[in-house]
């Protein structure tokens, strides 16, 4: 179900070059987009198969976790359909649904049950996580457990980073989205949304170091 994740070895903006080209091909046409306030099953059915794989995939990354991942998409989306009348159809649809995603996902971090769940369960969760782990590349058994420890130091670093540069983050080097649009969709300029995403790399790389697995080094 989860969208494709980016190596994160790989250079960004070629990773996002690629998430861009492949989203703009599934995009609604205008005509179905119109209809959506109406909730016209025509326009429901192609909305759905555009955007709910893509944002599962994108809050299953945050969350780290598959269950609430399911839980929290299918929340998105009841509150999505119950808004579709009051959507406007002049309104770009892509920063719309990912606003009201990145609201639900705070409302959720803000929420006790994860205040508790990251107090008592978060290590195991990490240790298991592999929803960012870099495909395998062949080799045995070593290149295999290598790959999955480099996979589980992103996942934990990029845990470790502060919901607002998490957030730009993803949104772009995973979904490939334009720094104007991120803007859109977090209320800041693009300029702020540059900073904050170069800020979000550079603090990566920083994390990369003091969380990955003994024996392993990042790519200069």
């Amino acid at each position: 179900m989860e969208s494709a994740a980016h190596d994160p070895g790989e250079n960004p903006a070629a990773g996002a070059a690629s998430s861009r080209g492949r989203w703009r091909a599934y995009e609604l046409p205008e005509d179905l987009r119109r209809a959506l306030p109406e909730r016209r099953p025509d326009a429901l059915e192609r909305f759905y198969a555009v955007y709910f794989d893509r944002i599962y995939g994108y809050v299953r990354r945050l969350t780290r976790d598959e269950h609430l991942a399911e839980d929290l998409t299918q929340d998105i989306f009841l509150h999505i359909y119950r808004s579709l009348p009051r959507y406007d159809p002049e309104r770009e649809l892509r920063p719309w649904v990912f606003t009201i995603a990145i609201h639900k996902l705070r409302d959720y971090w803000a929420s006790r049950a994860f205040r508790d769940g990251r107090a008592v369960g978060r290590r195991a969760k990490d240790d298991e996580g592999r929803e960012l782990e870099p495909a395998a590349r062949g080799g045995g058994p070593a290149e295999e457990l290598e790959s999955r420890e480099v996979g589980a130091a992103v996942a934990r670093a990029i845990e470790e980073l502060p919901e607002g540069l998490r957030t730009v983050l993803s949104l772009r080097y995973y979904e490939g989205l334009p720094f104007e649009e991120i803007g859109r969709i977090v209320g800041r300029n693009d300029v702020a949304v540059r900073k904050r995403y170069s800020r979000a790399l550079a603090e990566l790389r920083t994390l990369l170091d003091d969380l990955a697995p003994p024996g392993w080094r990042r790519n200069a």
